[in-house]
């Protein structure tokens, strides 16, 4: 069979298909009977659904200059800057937290070994559990 004779095939079974009301390919169905609405299920938001996180500094301003807020994300015993996942910022204010430290230490806001004494004490914003 050539394939003239294979496409005037295909177009005598797609013209068959349109002649009957409700058929479109192959036998599949495209008529819907009438539903009430009572039948259908009710949309309503998910209860499991948990809130979406925030970071807690997306709406504050991080300056360089204020070193207690600052000295929130940085290790007591060692000044290492703590990372994302143990602070829970998001990217965009962890990089900006990390520079303004940084910056700080240049300038000698702060220390850059340890945390400053006056701040050991301040309550902590992040869940940051320190061994004491």
């Amino acid at each position: 069979m050539n394939s003239f004779a294979s496409s005037r095939c295909l177009l005598r079974l797609s013209l068959k298909y349109r002649e009957v009301p409700g058929l479109c390919q192959k036998g599949i169905s495209t008529h819907h009977e009438n539903t009430d609405a009572k039948d259908m299920p009710d949309l309503t938001e998910n209860p499991y659904k948990e809130p979406p996180v925030r970071c807690i500094l997306c709406d504050a301003h991080v300056d360089y200059k204020n070193i207690q807020l600052l000295s929130q994300f940085v290790s007591p015993y060692s000044g290492c800057i703590y990372g994302r996942r143990i602070t829970g910022l998001c990217e965009k204010k962890q990089r900006e937290i990390s520079k303004a430290i940084k910056k700080a230490q240049q300038l000698g806001f702060m220390p850059v070994t340890l945390k400053d004494p006056l701040f050991i004490k301040d309550p902590n914003i992040c869940n940051i559990r320190h061994p004491e």
